[in-house]
């Protein structure tokens, strides 16, 4: 079922066209991506879809009674409630029932049933029930813990007030929120900003179980991947949709382009040809007829048009101005952080050529250890030492959202005055900012193009080890590829913090996952990381499973265990008894042995020895069966 159509939409900015000929379907319980570069028009079109902006000509229709809800990238919560009164918000209407169920119930309880109205407001209450039922709301508060802790929230925070939490967490919280609400068409503008790798991942699982239709835009290849089933794609002011998730749009776009380029060129060919033929024969009597039939041939041809696609990439690369040596950094027994330790009992390597990406939770530290190897934050203790010739590049995803009042071409020349302007402005047409882009003030670009800026000032640094605190956070898919490609080739060595699944997968050789209890390195690149971490899960669950079945299925058996083990124990210490009654009768018989009256007396030490001979045995025996009682008693333990 359709439940949103847009048929040639447009959208003008003055005399700028940002939008053009945008036809796209939204269907029911189907998820689609919006991709294209920084500055396409996605945001643009998702708030013409959320009825947030109008627009200059086409159509959007939808049928009656259809909810939609749409995030923004910079929504946050603000509200003097508490996490729970506001999620409770998203079930008002059914907890308004709850509300009548309640009154209903106790009127019903202080009224005999004999009452003229009883009957009425029995029917009431079975009214009310089916459909407080029908509407979840026996389980809202199951919902609300399910979405909260899912957004790495604590249930402790539920009672707390949310204007006492950061800026990144209320955006968290808003998105939780709208999850919460369940409209029928769900708009999300990166919604994974702002979150961890575990967060996105049950984000994923959350839209793959949603009930309604999302349409999305992110930046976020792997989360494309795992959650859309369509790719619509704006680009030059026009979108196309691809099925599939977002690499099966990759392959297919490059093959729509490979097969539009091949029929633009057989026709190029077959006009050249037709062409040719024309001019060598109209002049003949002979073939002027035919030159003329071919003539008509062309002015009546279909023309295609030359496939064209968005060929402006970043073209970079990182260099260095010296080698170092091969081990380049030994962390020692570090505790980071500000005034408090954040994470310590930090101890690994760093050796050259090294791709070392650091995952974890948020507020786990990454970000802090990073400027600490930097030389930004001073350890609280223990010791970081750097090999020889080692020289830090440094890289926060925070300098993109620097303020200058410097254009591009200044903010770039101010740093590296010896440059030439001409050689600037090609440092700067490597980034895509070219002609009279570079005369653009800093503080009117976005994100992207800022990250941009920074990028390039670290290219020109040629450090042999770069830190990288989310290098691809404000980058556009394309330019991404074009970070990750200069990253592959880059001949020094790399330790970064990400949370981009996709950036992980191309660049990592080794992984180190923090975590409060016990910081890990992998030697390994992401894939074996993520089998790892199966392996650990597959080995948890089992050992889980086990201790539930031990717990419920042998009780029995561990009972009947112990009953064993005490048996055991008593005949144990009886034999135990009885051996050391022996061992004093020996010693008694030895004695006897050794006077003279019993010494000389033939019969005497016959019989004597008789006795000590048939008590050393019953000792042997006694002995054995107790080593046999107590192997037993330690099998059963």
């Amino acid at each position: 079922m359709i439940i949103m159509s847009l048929q040639n939409v447009e959208k003008n900015y003055g005399l700028t066209e940002i939008l053009k000929n945008i036809n796209l379907e939204v269907k029911s319980r189907e998820t689609i991506g919006i991709v294209g570069g920084n500055g396409a028009g996605k945001t643009t079109l998702m708030k013409i879809m959320a009825d947030e902006l109008s627009y200059d000509g086409g159509n959007i229709s939808t049928p009656k009674d259809i909810s939609i809800g749409y995030l923004t990238q910079e929504m946050s919560l603000e509200s003097d409630k508490t996490v729970r009164e506001e999620m409770n918000l998203a079930f008002s209407h059914v907890l308004k029932v709850k509300d009548e169920i309640d009154i209903v119930t106790e009127w019903l309880t202080n009224h005999e049933y004999t009452h003229v109205d009883y009957n009425d407001q029995v029917k009431r209450l079975e009214y009310l029930q089916n459909f407080f039922e029908a509407h979840n709301g026996y389980t809202i508060d199951v919902e609300i813990k399910t979405v909260i802790t899912g957004l790495n929230f604590s249930l402790e925070d539920l009672d707390r007030p949310i204007n006492e939490f950061s800026g990144g967490q209320k955006t968290r919280l808003q998105l939780g929120k709208m999850l919460l609400y369940r409209p029928d068409i769900l708009l999300l503008d990166e919604p994974t900003n702002h979150l961890d790798l575990e967060t996105v991942e049950w984000l994923e699982n959350y839209l793959n179980r949603y009930t309604g239709s999302v349409v999305v835009i992110s930046h976020d290849r792997f989360f494309l991947d795992r959650i859309v089933d369509k790719i619509y794609e704006i680009e030059f002011q026009q979108g196309k949709l691809y099925h599939g998730n977002y690499t099966n749009y990759q392959k297919q776009k490059e093959e729509d382009y490979n097969r539009e380029l091949g029929l633009y060129r057989r026709q190029q060919d077959e006009i050249k040809r037709l062409e040719m033929f024309v001019e060598k024969n109209i002049a003949r009597a002979s073939t002027s007829g035919m030159a003329k039939s071919r003539r008509k041939m062309l002015e009546q041809m279909d023309r295609i048009d030359s496939p064209t696609r968005d060929t402006r990439q970043a073209q970079f690369h990182f260099t260095i101005e010296k080698e170092s040596g091969n081990d380049v950094l030994r962390v020692k027994e570090l505790a980071i952080g500000y005034d408090e330790v954040i994470n310590n009992d930090l101890n690994f390597f760093v050796e050259k050529e090294d791709r070392l990406l650091v995952l974890g939770p948020n507020g786990i530290g990454k970000s802090t250890l990073i400027k600490t190897i930097a030389k930004l934050l001073p350890p609280i203790s223990g010791d970081i030492q750097y090999g020889t010739n080692v020289s830090i590049g440094y890289y926060d995803q925070k300098q993109a959202e620097f303020y200058s009042e410097n254009t591009i071409l200044e903010e770039l020349w101010k740093e590296y005055p010896h440059f030439q302007e001409q050689d600037i402005r090609k440092i700067l047409g490597q980034f895509l900012f070219t002609q009279d882009d570079v005369l653009k003030h800093v503080y009117q670009l976005s994100g992207g193009e800022k990250a941009r800026i920074q990028l390039a000032k670290l290219m020109l640094q040629k450090n042999n080890l770069l830190l990288l605190d989310e290098p691809t956070n404000h980058l556009d898919i394309q330019s991404k590829e074009m970070l990750e490609s200069a990253l592959m080739d880059y001949p020094g060595t790399i330790i970064a913090v990400s949370h981009d699944r996709y950036f992980i997968k191309k660049l990592a050789n080794r992984i180190m996952e923090m975590d409060t209890q016990k910081t890990k390195i992998i030697n390994g690149d992401y894939e074996y990381y993520l089998h790892k971490k199966e392996e650990e899960e597959a080995q948890r669950a089992f050992v889980e499973e086990t201790v539930e079945k031990y717990t419920n299925d042998d009780y029995l058996r561990q009972k009947e265990l112990r009953s064993q083990i005490q048996k055991l124990s008593r005949e144990s210490d009886k034999l135990q008894q009885r051996i050391e009654i022996i061992e004093t009768e020996i010693e008694k018989v030895e004695l006897e042995m050794t006077q003279p009256e019993v010494f000389n007396d033939f019969e005497k030490t016959n019989e004597l020895n008789e006795k000590l001979e048939s008590l050393n045995t019953e000792l042997e025996d006694n002995l054995l069966e107790w080593e046999e009682i107590e192997i037993k008693k330690s099998e059963l333990e």
